[in-house]
Formats: C-alpha cells, sequence, structure tokens
C-alpha cells in the first residue's frame, strides 16, 4: 500500500464513521484563533491496552493528516496542545505520526480528560 492509498482509505473511514473535533495549541488565547476543526475517529482504549500510563478513561483518536494541511497542525499535534471533543476540552498526553515510506499518514492521538 503506498501512503496516498492508505491515507485515502483513511479518509474515508474518518468521512463515514467520525465526528468533528477541535484542535487548540496548548498556551493559545481562546478567541479560536490557534484552533483547527477537523474530523477524527474517537475511541476508547480497550482492556488490553491499558499499559504504560494509560487509564481506562482516555481515548485514543486518529486525525487524517488531509485534515490539518493549511492549519496550525498541520506538523501534527503535540503533547500538552488541547482537543474539544463533545463538548469537552482534553488534553493531549501524547501523539504519535504513523508513517509509510517516510510520509505521515495518520496521527494516533492519546487524550485524556
Amino acid at each position: 500500500m503506498t501512503p496516498a492509498q492508505a491515507i485515502a482509505a483513511l479518509d474515508r473511514q474518518i468521512a463515514r464513521h467520525g465526528q468533528a473535533v477541535s484542535l487548540r495549541k496548548n498556551g493559545a488565547a481562546s478567541d479560536g484563533s490557534a484552533d483547527a476543526t477537523v474530523r477524527a475517529f474517537v475511541r476508547g482504549y480497550r482492556p488490553e491496552e491499558l499499559a504504560g500510563g494509560v487509564q481506562q478513561t482516555d481515548s485514543q483518536v486518529v486525525v487524517s493528516p488531509s485534515d490539518l494541511v493549511g492549519t496550525v497542525f498541520a506538523a501534527g499535534a503535540k503533547r500538552l496542545d488541547k482537543i474539544l471533543i463533545d463538548g469537552r476540552l482534553r488534553n493531549i498526553e501524547g501523539a504519535n505520526p504513523v508513517r509509510i515510506n517516510g510520509v505521515i499518514v495518520r496521527h494516533e492521538l492519546w487524550v485524556r480528560g
């Protein structure tokens, strides 16, 4: 699978099953200037994934790099940035860009709060 095919497949899945979330840079003013509203796939962690500090109330959020182009998050979110999910502002505890052949094909975020 090429990076373009992986991104296209992710974009289709997020369009079908995702939801709108808003990313906010850590320390940014709450005026919305550092926000990016994107579609993402949000799910809780499974019991077998609860390790390394991950708690049962944490969530995994998958964002396509396509949605981040042209935003302040073009390079991806970072630890301590914020994310608004279902009206609740939560903290990003970790960000893992997934690559194929050196190209980022998805951003996996570990979210708490």
